[in-house]
């Protein structure tokens, strides 16, 4: 089985082979290294494992075929996640908060030194 995924950073498509995230459980983009948070791929690979058991007894009378884009999920899951609740962390997102904040103390002290 093989996930196909398209960078939201970048705009990168690419493809990993389930067997390959399942042995070295890492997402990460080839054109810009933008990568999903550990915790985040356990969970898809416990939900894939979750879905292949489900699907397993149907095989006897039912060929199945399933696709998900990510930008057509079903409610609850197509809405934006709230302010109030507590999100996992992106190892990405703290990376870029870094270094504008960097950028921004740099910029005042050149300001200051004007």
């Amino acid at each position: 089985m093989q996930l196909d995924l398209n960078c939201q950073k970048c705009e990168e498509s690419f493809s990993l082979e389930l067997t390959e995230l399942q042995a070295e459980p890492e997402i990460r983009c080839p054109g810009c290294n933008a990568r999903a948070a550990t915790g985040q791929i356990e969970t898809l690979i416990e939900a894939l494992d979750d879905l292949f058991a489900a699907v397993a007894p149907l095989r006897r009378k039912f060929q199945v075929t399933l696709e998900i884009d990510s930008e057509d999920l079903p409610p609850p899951y197509d809405e934006e996640p709230s302010v109030g609740k507590a999100k996992v962390a992106d190892p990405d997102e703290e990376d870029e908060d870094e270094d504008e904040a960097d950028d921004e103390e740099e910029d005042d002290e050149i300001e200051e030194d004007a």
